[in-house]
């Protein structure tokens, strides 16, 4: 957010620019390649909210919205939301503080839903992934849906949007003439995505008028956009100049909820890959806010700061308010001592106890605070007031001194530190000292509140901007292999303890290069049972090399169901199939070689038992054979089994299957000959099916070859009476 009231007062020599000194024709010479008029951007924020949006002809000029509450004027809305008794809207932003404190003061408040700072329950524990039943908590303990609490924000925005397009334009744009760009913290996990691309299109926005992108790559492409330094002449285009193929940099996005670290390496083509995930962590502005709320809590005791929250919700939210705006301020070199100006409805709690000046001589602080009554001041040091702000700040520190000691990032000398947060002058130096001992060149773009709002717009209109990211994920398929005794465990080993089950089969690894629309090939030979359909189930897992598919970290993401031929059991079935990444969902498509049919798939992620433990899987059929096109899933001997049979994890045998027997305690002799007589025999009866296979082949395109002539030849057929008669001979 930006305050009017808010200045950056540190007094530092760092490098700023406005965007209004930069002419659009300086501006490296692209065009929008969006095919709306108009690009919009929304970013929901954990403590502010906004949009940005211009237009197809001139995308450099980026138009925002400025918010009013009293006295206060910004380019973000307070991300806070009143919706009615029966769990309909009823405001947004600063008017549903306004609106919900007169109802506190009616005493009317208690049926409403009142909500304020949500954003981050999109950011689970491993094991509560949010699904379409994931609620809210209000301010009053109320549960109520969380996606029908983002729809209503998106609903809301999207309403002022089109408002203020059509002030800007003087004519109405429609809705589905916009391309919307929707921001999400790098730290958030693909269902959280989908959440929000679920609670988009539940405003009317159309899947294909619509881009998820990260909050890190929008302030990354926000500062390739602009020039970041002023001040000396011949540094004023230093970081433009060094956006060359190679240069790499990073931008540290601090925010209210999150800090979000990404590293960009510019590409030969103009475009920028990542070089290494984007991550981050969960701390922010609102970390310090509950600093702040902690220590009048120690001040002036918990109780009397609740009736306050509770009974004057009016001056509750401008005590927070204020408090903004002197994160913000920096320190006023005229005196040691930070003043706060006290509530007179919190000096009337008070004194309904022991007032002021006793509840600070009884506090911890009696030797170091102050009160005036005339002024209704606080009055303390400087260095108690930065206090609040050490936790949060050393944690961040801490964070990025480990993100330093990655091989990647051991040529990266460029620094740009944008997001409301970064504001705060404590922080501000933090990153300046931290920089300076490392030897890196720390930038900061004025407006670095609005970097994130401003660089998803450009996204929208240079899609290319970001042209490879790195997988979050690896994705993969359940294989049985040969059981290894030295790798494997012996509670998944089948089949005479020769095969293991429940192998993850990488497809994908977390941490490959993914370009736009990724795509994965792999293959798999299917032995047909009594079953008419085998399902194909795709994995998802947190780690980059996971073992098994009922780890902690590993989740069914979704499942393709093939319909299989109809031949005769024991055939071996082959199929080709591919897994599709795309921005804001994951698709498979599956080739069925027997009769060429083909199968597709677009995978959702926010069903409620979409968990990481995985449930049990019920699947029709065994892939005795199959490999992936970039990780080899296959043992010495090529055997590859995909999908449990009927039944749980742990009992994986199936009478009616011809090559599962019982598991057996002690096999003899005779019979471990006996099947490795089967196994060669089964290998020998595969490759004669290939010949065979690749002669039906051959007859197949031999026949649409005669096809394709013997069409050519009645289409030149019936062509021939309407050339003659066309011909007249003289008479």
């Amino acid at each position: 957010m930006s305050l009017i009231l808010c200045s950056s007062m540190d007094g530092q020599n760092d490098a700023f620019v406005s965007e209004s000194d930069v002419g659009s024709s300086e501006i490296d010479k692209k065009y929008s390649i969006c095919k709306k008029s108009i690009v919009a951007s929304i970013d929901i924020g954990t403590a502010y909210s906004g949009y940005a949006y211009s237009s197809r002809n001139d995308w450099t000029k980026v138009y925002t919205h400025a918010w009013h509450g009293g006295e206060y004027m910004t380019q973000k809305a307070p991300t806070t939301l009143l919706l009615e008794p029966n769990g309909e809207f009823a405001e947004f932003g600063f008017k549903a503080e306004k609106k919900y404190a007169e109802l506190v003061e009616d005493e009317k408040h208690k049926d409403h839903y009142f909500f304020r700072r949500f954003k981050l329950i999109l950011k689970p524990k491993l094991t509560e992934r949010v699904h379409r039943e994931t609620v809210c908590i209000d301010e009053t303990g109320k549960e109520f849906n969380a996606l029908k609490l983002f729809t209503f924000c998106i609903h809301y925005l999207t309403t002022s949007l089109l408002e203020d397009i059509y002030k800007t334009i003087e004519q109405s744009v429609p809705m589905s003439d916009i391309e919307f760009v929707i921001t999400v913290p790098a730290i958030w996990d693909d269902t959280a995505r989908m959440f929000m691309i679920e609670a988009s299109k539940a405003t009317g926005i159309q899947k294909d008028q619509l881009k998820i992108v990260l909050e890190s790559d929008a302030a990354s492409v926000y500062c390739q956009y602009m020039y970041l330094e002023k001040g000396k002449a011949k540094t004023r285009r230093d970081f433009q100049d060094k956006l060359i193929p190679g240069f790499k940099y990073m931008v540290i996005d601090i925010g209210g909820g999150t800090t979000d670290i990404s590293v960009h390496k510019k590409t030969i083509d103009g475009g920028l890959k990542q070089v290494i995930k984007p991550d981050g962590i969960q701390l922010g502005g609102i970390n310090v806010d509950e600093a702040y709320w902690k220590f009048f809590c120690d001040l002036f005791g918990e109780d009397s700061m609740k009736r306050f929250k509770d009974e004057c919700t009016e001056d509750y939210l401008d005590f927070g308010r204020k408090f903004e705006v002197q994160k913000r301020s920096g320190k006023l070199t005229t005196s040691d001592n930070f003043c706060i100006r006290i509530h007179l409805s919190l000096s009337e709690i008070l004194d309904d106890k022991k007032g002021i000046a006793e509840a600070i001589s009884s506090s911890k602080y009696r030797e170091i605070i102050s009160f005036d009554p005339k002024s209704f001041k606080l009055r303390l040091p400087f260095s108690e007031f930065e206090n609040l702000f050490k936790d949060t700040s050393d944690q961040i520190k801490f964070y990025l001194d480990g993100l330093w000691k990655k091989p990647e990032l051991a040529d990266v000398d460029t620094v740009l530190l944008v997001g409301g947060f970064s504001e705060c002058y404590i922080i501000k130096d933090m990153i300046r000292t931290q920089m300076k001992s490392r030897k890196k060149h720390l930038v900061f773009p004025e407006e670095s509140s609005l970097a994130v709002l401003k660089g998803a717009v450009y996204m929208g209109h240079v899609s290319d901007a970001v042209s490879t990211r790195i997988s979050s994920y690896s994705y993969g398929m359940q294989k049985w292999s040969t059981f290894v005794p030295e790798e494997q465990l012996d509670s998944k080993t089948m089949v005479d303890q020769k095969l293991c089950r429940g192998v993850f089969m990488k497809l994908i690894n977390k941490g490959d290069e993914i370009k736009p629309e990724h795509k994965e090939k792999f293959y798999l030979d299917i032995v047909k049972t009594e079953k008419d359909f085998f399902e194909c189930i795709i994995y998802l897992s947190h780690e980059k090399d996971p073992k098994y598919i009922d780890e902690e970290r590993v989740s069914k993401i979704g499942s393709l169901r093939i319909k299989l031929p109809n031949v005769q059991k024991g055939i071996v079935i082959k199929i080709e199939g591919e897994i599709i990444l795309l921005d804001t969902e994951i698709k498979v498509v599956a080739r069925e070689l027997h009769d060429l049919n083909e199968f597709k798939a677009t995978f959702d992620l926010l069903s409620p038992d979409c968990l990481y433990k995985n449930k049990r899987i019920k699947t029709p059929s065994k892939v005795l054979f199959g490999e992936s096109s970039s990780q080899n899933g296959l043992d010495g001997q090529g055997v590859n089994l995909l999908a449990p049979k009927e039944g749980s994890f742990n009992d994986c045998t199936s009478p009616d299957h011809p090559t599962v027997a019982k598991k057996r305690q002690s096999p003899t002799q005779n019979e471990e000959n006996e099947s490795l007589l089967l196994q060669r025999e089964l290998i020998k009866i595969q490759r004669e099916w290939l010949d065979v296979e690749k002669e039906r082949l051959g007859i197949e395109r031999e026949r649409l070859h005669i096809d394709r002539r013997r069409l050519e030849m009645e289409e030149q057929a019936r062509r021939v009476p309407t050339l003659y008669e066309a011909k007249k001979w003289p008479q």
